[in-house]
């Protein structure tokens, strides 16, 4: 089998006792059986997955505050790239953190998950947008929109260039895409999704570009963010305690994550739009 970026052959290597296919001209990584994770993608997944305790939330809850510290993060770094009240489409709902939150910020919002119980969930906690009981490829939408925002999503699907492809019939000329995926340049990061029996792909920082590039995308920004060190972490999480929240997001814009140009990412973050 060939690597759907480049059409080059893939090699087999053992990592852990499990077999991957990796082709070293994209650095891309792929689990090597993917008839079940692409079956799960249809049914499995969403039988065995329950976010009902999160999607039924509006995330002031004590509990889901780590959803929330990470979403904050994402917002930070793509909110520079975000219109007043832009139009967003939300491409894998999940929790519904993004729908919900980006929606008290101000945007408009419409959400596609293939989970009923998400949908009917979030469509509970929205004001104004809506959230649509679809997968990706059925979805149809009756205006185009300004930004699509896919936070781990594409690693989950067989063909990711597909998504991105239909991505060209939502956007408005001009309009972004914000995305978010696992660094499987770090190498524990690679272990950890290659375990994850949903993830069908294992992507880096130069997986992503090649990506883009087929689809023809242009980069406006991608960065590698790493955790950040447990005591700066406790830092600034003393800073927010005791009310000082804006000094700390002044020193560190990407709280509790920071960019880095080390091997030790834990996501990938990219804006991208059409060339």
């Amino acid at each position: 089998m060939n690597c759907f970026i480049c059409n080059k052959p893939y090699s087999e290597i053992k990592v852990q006792n499990i077999l991957r296919q990796h082709c070293t001209f994209c650095d891309l990584h792929k689990t090597l059986d993917v008839s079940k994770e692409q079956n799960s993608y249809q049914s499995e997944f969403w039988e065995e997955s329950d976010y009902s305790e999160f999607a039924g939330t509006d995330f002031t809850d004590k509990g889901v505050q780590d959803l929330v510290l990470t979403f904050e993060s994402w917002y930070s770094y793509f909110k520079p790239f975000l219109k007043k009240e832009a139009n967003i489409l939300d491409i894998g709902s999940g929790t519904g953190i993004s729908c919900i939150l980006l929606e008290k910020k101000g945007y408009n919002m419409i959400g596609v998950d293939p989970d009923p119980k998400n949908v009917k969930l979030i469509n509970s906690k929205l004001k104004k947008g809506k959230c649509i009981n679809s997968y990706f490829e059925d979805l149809e939408l009756q205006e185009k929109v300004d930004v699509i925002w896919i936070t781990h999503v594409i690693e989950h699907l067989e063909q990711p260039d597909i998504l991105l492809k239909k991505c060209k019939e939502w956007l408005i000329p001009g309009g972004i895409i914000c995305i978010a995926v696992p660094d499987c340049g770090n190498q524990e990061m690679l272990k950890s999704s290659l375990t994850n029996p949903y993830h069908v792909y294992h992507f880096t920082k130069h997986s992503l570009k090649k990506l883009f590039e087929k689809t023809e995308y242009q980069i406006e920004k991608y960065d590698s963010l790493s955790n950040l060190e447990k005591t700066h972490r406790r830092i600034h999480k003393m800073l927010r305690k005791c009310g000082f929240k804006n000094l700390s997001s002044k020193l560190q814009a990407f709280y509790p994550f920071e960019i880095t140009d080390k091997n030790n990412g834990y996501e990938v973050r990219c804006i991208i739009k059409l060339n």
